[in-house]
């Protein structure tokens, strides 16, 4: 996968959930360029994709069993979908998921990862799902409310990790100030994943070239998920910092970023 890391370093710094949108369409460069970032990003694992459809997440919110906050219309929304019988699906659907979500930030739209189980017969909007495969998730994109709650809107865009947990909660085998400094900004970068009521799941272990992501407890699905969100921001991190590598899955833990040699 293609990673502009530039782009996405900043957006991984400026991205907030957002549940109000305007009811302004998005333009049609933008969204034509997302369609074509997101068909790169389906070739990457075969047992996840995600899809734009140009229709309001509150149509989709019904079929979607759970309570969510007070979502306005949208324009569109991204549909997160995995296949049943991929191995690694929800930690690689987090990883790809991500990776839609904070393209749609670059281009100036806001987002918010919304999950729960799919009722097809509850649902407004045929979604397109092939054989095997089950839609997990979605978020609303679209232009942020200009009205929406401005001193929450204003304190979130100047800190909107002010209730991260410290990267030295988040390292159990311990924190040297010593690692490389790659290694430092990748956990950083990936504590500011996004998570269900901002549990943080996620825990990293680093050790010869290797920056393991694992859970916290036992994870669930949507834990796996949560921390391939993580593993997604930590490989950010990892690449602002000067150093290439590879993703794998499995392991020590859910999965690792290992450093190029």
């Amino acid at each position: 996968m293609n990673i502009p890391v530039k782009k996405w370093y900043e957006a991984v710094q400026t991205r907030y959930s957002q549940q109000k949108y305007m009811t302004k369409e998005i333009k049609p460069f933008t969204l034509k360029s997302l369609e074509k970032k997101f068909e790169e990003l389906n070739e990457t694992y075969p047992e996840a994709r995600v899809e734009i459809i140009e229709e309001s997440v509150k149509d989709i919110l019904p079929a979607l069993k759970g309570k969510y906050g007070n979502f306005t219309d949208s324009p569109a929304f991204i549909a997160f979908i995995i296949n049943e019988n991929g191995k690694h699906r929800w930690s690689k659907m987090g990883y790809i998921g991500e990776a839609a979500i904070l393209e749609a930030t670059s281009h100036g739209l806001g987002s918010c990862w919304i999950g729960g189980r799919y009722i097809p017969e509850r649902s407004k909007i045929n979604i397109d799902l092939k054989r095997g495969e089950r839609l997990v998730a979605v978020s609303p994109i679209g232009y942020s409310s200009e009205n929406y709650n401005l001193t929450r809107h204003f304190i979130s865009k100047l800190f909107p990790h002010r209730d991260r947990l410290d990267v030295k909660e988040l390292c159990p085998d311990g924190y040297d100030p010593d690692w490389p400094g790659w290694v430092k900004n990748a956990i950083k970068i990936g504590s500011y994943a996004p998570s269900r009521l901002n549990r943080q799941p996620w825990r990293f272990y680093y050790g010869d070239g290797k920056l393991v992501v694992d859970c916290k407890s036992e994870p669930s699905a949507y834990k796996r998920l949560e921390c391939g969100i993580a593993l997604l921001h930590a490989e950010i991190g990892a690449l602002d910092g000067g150093v290439n590598g590879r993703i794998e899955f499995g392991g020590l833990g859910l999965a690792s970023f290992i450093k190029e040699i």
